[in-house]
């Protein structure tokens, strides 16, 4: 399954939370450990002046009998574990400091793509400047960009179907804008060669995960079958038509954006991605041998229901909070 641009994003973003949760899981594992070094010091120091007490009052302590604390590991677990004495932190969709980390993590993704894409042949054969280089690629992280806020918004600020449509307008006119000003710079070619190159990006992380599968099942690739194996998916991508079409951000109605992401609509998606893929196998069948086939097989398979497990998930979170 080739994961096109808009769910390229997705999984980006998907992904940030997940790092995000486990950014915040370390810190109060930290603080917990923390807090529990510092609450079993307490408790070893009032024991310490138990001890201190007793031997100073020796008569009274044998008529008012001491309790015996209980053991310093249950005081501290139980202390550790209790609630602190301040509010509870708002829901990590809604906490300030986990989305800004989140936009931070998307933002160097982000770069690192845009510098794929504007690779040093594009700059070679384009003759850019450097100073021409680095405004295309500002230029393509800001159509990515565009994409990823119109999402995040959607997954965390709860807007109702008129402020969506609203961003859904200023995205498109965003993403507009920025291919305008590509198609200035390095010409319509050069922008439909941007865009070629990005989806080939997509290709080859598919490649890669598909050889190292290989690997693992004991049944690499020879570097040929890798060289084949990759024209075959640009070329059947390449000549393959979607009835619904999630490849191109021209295409989707992005002020509409949750019906043009509808359960019917995604049905449609998958059902062409299954096509592409049996057309992907039977040009792999020439150079594969069985063993190999079978595997590749199973491996479409395995990553379009995880495609369609992530869309599942998302397209929860793009509705939940939904206000009308």
């Amino acid at each position: 399954m080739k994961p096109v641009l808009f769910f390229a994003v997705i999984l980006l973003l998907v992904a940030s939370i997940a790092g995000v949760v486990w950014q915040r899981q370390r810190a109060r594992e930290a603080a917990s450990r923390a807090t529990s070094a510092t609450l079993q010091a307490r408790v070893e120091a009032l024991e310490s002046e138990l001890v201190e007490k007793e031997t100073r009052e020796p008569q009274r302590s044998a008529e008012v009998p001491v309790q015996t604390p209980p053991a310093r590991t249950n005081v501290a677990a139980a202390l550790a574990n209790s609630p602190p004495e301040s509010s509870p932190p708002p829901a990590l969709l809604k906490d300030p400091e986990t989305r800004a980390m989140m936009q931070k993590q998307q933002a160097k993704a982000i770069a690192r793509m845009a510098d794929k894409v504007v690779s040093k042949d594009f700059i070679r054969d384009r003759n850019l400047t450097a100073e021409q280089a680095e405004q295309v690629k500002s230029l393509i992280r800001e159509k990515a960009a565009a994409g990823q806020d119109l999402l995040t918004s959607m997954m965390f600020d709860g807007l109702d179907d008129a402020a969506l449509a609203q961003r859904g307008r200023e995205t498109k006119q965003r993403l507009e804008a920025a291919d305008d000003a590509l198609r200035g710079m390095v010409g319509a070619d050069g922008l439909a060669a941007l865009k070629e190159q990005e989806r080939g990006l997509e290709d080859s992380q598919r490649l890669k995960r598909i050889r190292e599968e290989m690997v693992a099942a004991d049944l690499p690739l020879t570097e040929s079958q890798q060289e084949s194996l990759g024209a075959a998916m640009g070329l059947e991508r390449q000549s393959f038509s979607f009835r619904v079409d999630y490849s191109d951000p021209s295409k989707v109605d992005f002020e509409h954006i949750r019906d043009h992401f509808s359960e019917e609509n995604l049905q449609i998606y998958f059902e062409d991605m299954q096509e592409l893929n049996a057309r992907i196998a039977e040009r792999a069948a020439l150079f594969l041998s069985p063993g190999q086939i079978e595997r590749f097989n199973t491996a479409q398979e395995n990553h379009l229901e995880q495609a369609r497990l992530t869309v599942k998930m998302t397209t929860e979170l793009f509705n939940r909070g939904r206000r009308n």
